[in-house]
């Protein structure tokens, strides 16, 4: 019975976390592209985290945990908010079009 009980508690420490991240990733984009500059969706997800962890929540592993999942969204925010600003290749295609250079039709 113990075991089990650390295996839930691991599971809802996990998908707790990462749900938490995925929601201050989101939240952070939305606030990003309301102000119509998505390159600081990135920045502001990092100011988030980083506020979590000056307001010492960072000695809960469930706030370690969503700070790492955090990290990771922050990298992606990143890619996505670059690709945004500069009107990226997505934004070029047509039904039947790829997105991708010499990508198949």
């Amino acid at each position: 019975m113990p075991m089990l009980k650390i295996l839930v508690t691991a599971v809802g420490l996990t998908l707790g976390s990462l749900l938490v991240a995925v929601s201050l990733s989101c939240l952070a984009w939305w606030v990003a592209t309301r102000v119509h500059h998505p390159r600081w969706g990135a920045p502001l997800l990092l100011i988030i985290v980083g506020g979590a962890w000056l307001a010492a929540l960072g000695h809960s592993e469930f706030v370690k945990m969503a700070t790492v999942f955090a990290l990771v969204g922050s990298g992606l925010l990143y890619f996505v908010g670059r690709e945004e600003q500069e009107g990226g290749p997505s934004r070029d295609t047509k039904p039947g079009r790829s997105a991708i250079p010499g990508g198949r039709q």
